[in-house]
């Protein structure tokens, strides 16, 4: 056997600082851990590099902070963000936020879009990938968590995320997946009017409820569309 490192303990919690690039802060994390710690504290270093930047652990650090006991860590110089990457696949997978904070501190355009994109509208990731690319029912995750998203269609996501959102004070769920998906159905079909579908909305917005999956929404939206329009012989036809 031979020594290797020495391990450290200190309640001075200012020295430490956090890498640009770590995964997202999560209070949720945070708590788990620190509950857990409440119950039975385990030794665990965090590991830091030569500037006290935090390689591996800032969950830890934070629950023990928040303790006010004093903090194990082990120095590894010339560590950086790619080892904490690198930690932290291997003990837990990286969700999308996790990614889209990382490759927006690495100032990606088309990340840094991305962001402030869904921080306007506030679709969920994948909702944002598919109007973002001009597509629908695409899973992008593989493609978006290696940082090689692209942009194809930033003014038609503008355009349909401004409309999707005028039905926001009909239906609460304007933001779901599968009324998402079916907006971007009716936007691709020329026979949609979308000031007409609105004005229908004014007198039978409870008509529009919550459904199971697209085709559900599609049958009610040109029920939505087309009432009393008895004269009309242009029907909206979205499947």
């Amino acid at each position: 056997m031979k020594k290797i490192n020495e391990v450290y303990e200190t309640k001075n919690y200012s020295q430490f600082k956090y890498i640009d690039g770590n995964r997202l802060i999560k209070k949720t994390h945070t708590k788990k851990i620190l509950n857990s710690m409440k119950k039975n504290r385990l030794f665990s270093p965090m590991i830091v590099n030569e500037n006290m930047e935090i390689i591996d652990g800032q969950h830890r650090f934070q629950a023990q902070e928040i303790l006010g006991v004093s903090v194990p860590f082990i120095i590894k110089k010339g560590y950086g963000k790619k080892e904490t990457q690198i930690l932290n696949e291997n003990s837990k997978n990286w969700s999308l936020d996790d990614r889209l904070h990382t490759f927006c501190n690495d100032r990606i355009e088309d990340y840094l879009i991305f962001r402030e994109f869904k921080e306007k509208y506030k679709f969920a990731n994948r909702e944002c990938m598919n109007l973002l690319s001009g597509t629908r029912n695409n899973s992008f995750d593989d493609v978006f968590r290696a940082g090689e998203f692209k942009i194809k269609d930033y003014n038609g996501a503008i355009s349909k995320s401004v409309k999707i959102t005028d039905i926001a004070k009909y239906f609460k769920y304007y933001r779901t997946r599968y009324f998402v998906n079916a907006m971007q159905v009716c936007f691709d079909n020329e026979d949609y009017n979308h000031n007409k579908f609105l004005r229908k909305l004014d007198y039978q917005s409870t008509r529009l409820v919550k459904c199971v999956n697209v085709r559900a929404y599609l049958e009610l939206i040109e029920k939505i569309h087309d009432y009393h329009d008895y004269e009309s012989t242009k029907k909206l036809r979205l499947f």
